[in-house]
């Protein structure tokens, strides 16, 4: 049995690292528009100003620029009264802004980067293939579980335990972390192609790697490392100038 079920188990790990899609889009537009509602019930709205006023301005512009790319986007920015060092963006085009970001933020073109890499998230299905490859280790999971079923209990409990871990640390981080440098890498665009300087992405990327050094080792984690993602910018910079040269 563990002999027939493990090939099995990698045609859906393959499966989940190609990244699927079984979810439509316009499902998860409609997911997202009520769940941002009831976040806007639940976290305060930021009163601040200039905040509100430069997260509209950013956010506006950039998606002016790719609005052909996303012509039923029914557009929403938001800065929320929230300490995290944190932003979103979600199918359909809501985009969050945690006030808590703005503290890193010097420039319009800084925040752009952010907005750039969180709307490019949207663009590249990345939740609807996060979700997806989560229905994928879930079916694997239960494949696991039946397979093992007539196994000594300590063997079955390993195999499941190792096929948890495994999954986690051995697919769905690397995942996420490939999400991430592709969101960097397009988000890099573009910022550059709404008419902001791409350069400022590895200023604010140098600023969080200061402000928050990582304890954990890469591998164990969902984003990659600042030092990172500031060397794959730096590999995209010189395309991303001529494409910021071209629209500024």
């Amino acid at each position: 049995m563990k002999r027939k079920l493990l090939p099995l188990l990698a045609l859906l790990l393959f499966g989940c690292a190609t990244g699927p899609t079984f979810f439509s889009e316009s499902y998860l537009a409609g997911m997202a528009a009520r769940e941002f509602s009831t976040l806007k019930e639940n976290m305060p709205v930021s009163s601040d100003p200039a905040g509100t006023a430069m997260v509209n301005r950013v956010s506006l512009r950039i998606a002016e620029a790719i609005g052909s790319e996303m012509p039923d986007a029914k557009w929403e920015f938001v800065l929320f009264e929230d300490e995290s060092a944190n932003a979103f963006a979600m199918p359909g085009g809501k985009i969050a802004v945690f006030t808590g970001l703005l503290k890193y933020v010097e420039s319009d073109d800084e925040l752009a980067a952010v907005v750039g890499h969180e709307i490019a998230h949207v663009q590249l299905h990345h939740a609807n293939q996060r979700m997806s490859a989560e229905v994928l280790r879930a079916i694997g999971g239960v494949v696991a579980a039946v397979g093992t079923k007539d196994m000594e209990s300590d063997d079955r409990n390993k195999i499941l335990a190792a096929y948890g871990v495994g999954t986690q640390v051995g697919i769905i981080l690397p995942y996420s972390r490939g999400h991430e440098s592709e969101a960097d890498r397009i988000g890099l665009m573009i910022a550059a192609r709404a008419g902001y300087d791409p350069r400022a992405a590895i200023r604010f990327w140098e600023k969080m790697g200061v402000a928050n050094p990582r304890s954990t080792p890469e591998f164990l984690s969902t984003h990659p490392s600042s030092s990172t993602r500031i060397r794959e910018l730096e590999k995209a910079m010189l395309d991303a100038l001529r494409v910021y040269e071209a629209n500024r």
